[in-house]
């Protein structure tokens, strides 16, 4: 039998937040959007949902927050539930398609941008930066963060998350056995340090995220179908593994809090 994909989310209980993404991603993957399957389990909206009280614990202050390279809007639906300002700011067409209802729909300020390097914001413009997943899909990394340096106030906060880490499992045995590059840029935390230090940002904390893969789709269904019956035991195990030595070396991801130096740091 050959691998066993959802074609609609997979529901249990799980937060009442969580609901309206959850029928956002059943209708975009009705309108023939496939690229929502980390969305498509109570698994997949469970870890935005801790991300989004992972993010607004590392930025108390709140404030007016740039989601850079929004993607489907959850994270900033998210946030904005936990009381940030949130401009949601995305390069994808905004034209109504499958893959951006959720933005659309949401009351979220979106800006729709045109160029992939240059934001259309002022100087320090924003409190905090979210980078969730964009940072390695970019094609001008240097000039992105440039820029990111140049829109967040001195003092503030970005928030680097899901970048992925050079000495991944997965990503040695995706290029290694199956021939296939999920990401064309790998990174490491010193080099990552360095990468952002290069740019007026300061470590405050990084961690390593995604010991265990979260997105299941390629799981034949008697093998997903245990983990997805138990999400919270799935991210318990992760959550230990990527806190412990040796384990935690080759989690999927290195992720960070960052201050942008100058007057007002903290």
């Amino acid at each position: 039998m050959g691998t066993d994909h959802p074609t609609a989310p997979e529901r249990g209980a799980e937060p009442e937040e969580l609901r309206p993404l959850a029928r956002a991603v059943e209708r975009a993957i009705a309108q023939g959007c496939g690229t929502l399957l980390h969305l498509a389990t109570p698994l997949g909206r469970e870890v935005y949902r801790r991300k989004a009280d992972l993010a607004a614990r590392l930025c108390p202050e709140r404030g007016r927050l740039l989601d850079w390279g929004c993607g489907f809007g959850q994270m900033s639906r998210l946030l904005r539930n936990r009381g940030f300002e949130v401009v949601s700011y995305t390069i994808e067409p905004g034209a109504p398609s499958p893959w951006n209802l959720f933005l659309r729909e949401g009351g979220l300020d979106v800006v729709w941008g045109k160029e992939p390097v240059r934001l259309p914001f002022g100087d320090a413009a924003f409190d905090a930066v979210l980078a969730c997943g964009v940072l390695e899909h970019v094609e001008d990394e240097r000039g992105s963060l440039a820029e990111l340096a140049r829109v967040l106030r001195p003092g503030g906060r970005l928030v680097l998350m899901m970048l992925p880490n050079r000495w991944s499992w997965s990503e040695f045995l995706a290029r290694r056995v199956f021939g296939v590059a999920f990401h064309e840029r790998l990174y490491t935390m010193k080099g990552a340090r360095a990468l952002l230090g290069e740019h007026g940002f300061r470590a405050r904390e990084m961690w390593y995220w995604n010991a265990l893969p979260k997105n299941l789709s390629v799981l034949p269904g008697p093998l997903r179908r245990p983990i997805l019956a138990r999400p919270g035991a799935w991210l318990a195990l992760d959550g230990w593994l990527r806190r412990t030595a040796p384990f935690r070396w080759f989690s999927g991801a290195i992720e960070g809090v960052f201050v942008r130096e100058g007057r007002g740091e903290s």
